[in-house]
């Protein structure tokens, strides 16, 4: 049986379980790992112990020897140095690779004589000292003081012994430099650096995630060289979509040396995805729109069942949306979309294809010189599992004809939508629209008031009202809200650190937290096209939306990221919020307190760099509700 043959009969047979090997670093043993391991739960994991070889080469030879003919490969610090090492010396028998706390760099020539001194400290005075003389640069700030780390990493020291460190700081001078083999490795590839790494530069982590295709690059928060106990849950978070990110056997191609080539995505949510041998998928910010939807781009991510014309999912929903509101191809809707889609927007529901039909050509009657420009869509997601996408869009155009807002009334508008997508081959199934209503009404010289009045009788005279049903589970009785935000959602520390912020600001109601997150320029782009900037206005704009609310609950329903071609990462959010009109805030449509109970669906983008946001784009409907308040005191007199 041939190479091909071999991988098409594993492929078909399923994946079997994939053993994964722990490589720790200089002075280390199984306890750096072990509460990371208590949360991941992985039962087939080995610990190398590195033993004394004297170099890289032998020490890498060595582990393969006793290794499983095929596995996963983590090494930390001195053993991310030697797992290069066994990708070098063996490519075929790893199929995915971690690397936390290292570097791909030569040691330095000055490095040397200080490496083999800290030796001789550490034969004259102990291993104790060893770790006290270097404590301030092993870990982030915050644990300076975390007496029980220091004992853990301390006792690991002692038990290593300063024969075993001479031998581990010989490995460490005398390791190749890995730079130039980086673009050999062909396996999925995660990279973890503590946000406060001092041994391992966090450019050198960089270089690994540039040399290494496909790769993908976290920082830690909360932690400096040992990310693994500093802080445990998050690492053990990444190493659990590492091992998910794709289906662990690798398409072979048969060519002359017989390569290993990978279907490596680069969204680590992108698992069990159709193959792509690299995936490169688009983003909008800083490309016009024939590079969004070209003509003649190779497909570059998986999208079985999707439409040739597709190369991946933000050419779909950039594309699909342009052609349908734009180029009026409102027809395509029926192939887009499945018969029983459900669309969720703020003033109500959509249960079918042709009410979606219906409803996109009333909207467009009015506006017929309506442009949506796509501004940002971030996702996640596979064309197995299906697609998520949350499709930022910046609409403009002129009232110009009769129709769902009365008379024309020539103006011009501008306006925001945030549209979030469930996508299944080619078809989008649910929906949900948070489209600025008052920003059109209010440039366009309308009442609000009566538009909103219009509006609650046409759903009260179909028999619509709104119903209050008492507490909305913000908290229980007298205790306070949760004190820990529920992160079960998050895929990442990135996703993970935005909703801790939002439950403390909206839950908890801590809006000093927004300074603390936030940079002191950072730029909102919120309802009524308001752009904003600095801490004090963001602080101003979300204490008045609770102002208006103030005992309204915020729940988070979904929540996705994806690293952003400017530098750092986007993070979308779908929430909702729900209570009561019992104060005042910068609902002023609303007028006084009317004690109605409402419902804010909003969507909110965001993006981080260097460890804070710096731009947040939220979207919510003020006139959503004001016609919920208008329906609520229909129903009253009635």
């Amino acid at each position: 049986m041939n190479r091909v043959a071999q991988a098409r009969a594993i492929m078909a047979a399923g994946p079997a379980p994939l053993p994964l090997l722990l490589v720790p670093g200089t002075a280390c043993d199984a306890r750096l790992f072990a509460p990371m391991l208590d949360l991941l739960g992985s039962p087939l994991v080995t610990i190398i112990d590195l033993g004394d070889e004297h170099s890289a080469p032998a020490l890498a030879a060595r582990i393969l020897r006793e290794a499983p003919e095929r596995f996963a490969l983590l090494g930390f610090s001195l053993g991310g140095i030697v797992a290069l090492e066994m990708v070098a010396q063996a490519p075929g028998r790893i199929a995915r690779l971690a690397l936390i706390d290292t570097t791909p760099r030569p040691d330095p020539a000055a490095n040397a004589p200080l490496r083999r001194a800290a030796v001789q400290r550490a034969r004259a005075q102990g291993m104790d000292g060893y770790i006290a003389d270097s404590w301030s640069r092993l870990v982030s700030p915050d644990n300076l003081g975390n007496a029980e780390l220091e004992a853990v990493i301390t006792a690991m020291a002692r038990d290593a012994g300063a024969d075993r460190l001479a031998s581990q700081s010989e490995v460490a001078i005398h390791r190749a430099d890995s730079r130039p083999r980086l673009n050999a490795i062909k396996v999925p590839t995660l990279i973890l650096a503590g946000a406060h790494e001092q041994v391992c530069p966090l450019d050198a982590h960089q270089e690994l995630a540039d040399g290494i295709a496909g790769a993908r690059l976290f920082t830690i928060p909360g932690a400096g060289h040992f990310a693994p106990l500093e802080n445990p849950a998050a690492v053990a978070r990444h190493i659990r979509h590492w091992l998910d990110w794709t289906d662990i056997t690798q398409a072979i191609v048969a060519d002359d040396q017989g390569a290993i080539m990978s279907d490596n995505p680069t969204n680590p949510k992108a698992k069990g995805g159709s193959a792509v041998s690299v995936e490169n998928v688009l983003q909008v910010e800083r490309r016009d729109y024939p590079e969004l939807a070209p003509t003649n781009r190779p497909r570059s991510q998986s999208l079985d069942g999707f439409d040739d014309i597709y190369t991946d999912i933000v050419d779909y929903i950039i594309r699909c949306t342009h052609k349908i509101w734009d180029e009026r191809d409102i027809g395509l809707i029926y192939t887009h979309y499945t018969h029983n889609c459900v669309l969720y927007g703020t003033t109500g529901t959509i249960y079918n294809r042709e009410d979606v039909v219906r409803d996109t050509i009333q909207r467009l009657v009015s506006f017929p010189e309506r442009r949506g420009m796509g501004t940002q869509v971030i996702w996640n997601g596979n064309d197995q599992d299906g697609f998520y996408t949350s499709h930022l869009v910046t609409g403009s155009g002129r009232h110009t004809q009769y129709g769902h807002l009365g008379q024309p009334t020539g103006r011009p508008f501008v306006s925001r939508t945030i549209a979030d997508c469930m996508i299944h081959r080619n078809k989008i199934y649910r929906e949900w629209v948070v489209a600025d209503q008052m920003a059109i009404i209010k440039q366009l010289g309308l009442d609000p008031n009566h538009f909103a009045m219009r509006t609650a009788r046409q759903k009260f005279d179909a028999g619509l009202t709104s119903l209050d049903i008492g507490e909305n589970r913000r908290f229980l009785g007298q205790t306070p809200p949760a004190e820990k935000a529920d992160t079960s959602l998050a895929h990442n520390d990135v996703e993970a650190r935005t909703i801790e912020m939002l439950h403390e600001v909206f839950t908890k109601r801590m809006f000093g937290r927004i300074a603390q997150d936030y940079a002191p320029n950072a730029q909102y782009h919120g309802p009524l096209m308001k752009e904003l900037y600095g801490v004090a206005a963001i602080v101003h704009q979300h204490l008045g939306l609770i102002g208006s609310l103030p005992d309204a609950s915020y729940e988070i329903q979904h929540v996705a990221s994806n690293p952003c071609d400017e530098g750092g990462t986007k993070v979308a959010v779908r929430w909702i919020m729900e209570g009561h009109h019992l104060g005042y805030g910068i609902l002023s449509e609303l007028g006084d307190p009317t004690g109605k109970r409402v419902q804010v669906m909003g969507m909110s983008h965001y993006h981080w760099k260097d460890g804070k946001i710096v731009d947040e784009w939220n979207v919510y409907d003020e006139l959503s509700l004001l016609v919920q308040v208008r329906l609520g005191q229909l129903a009253e007199t009635a």
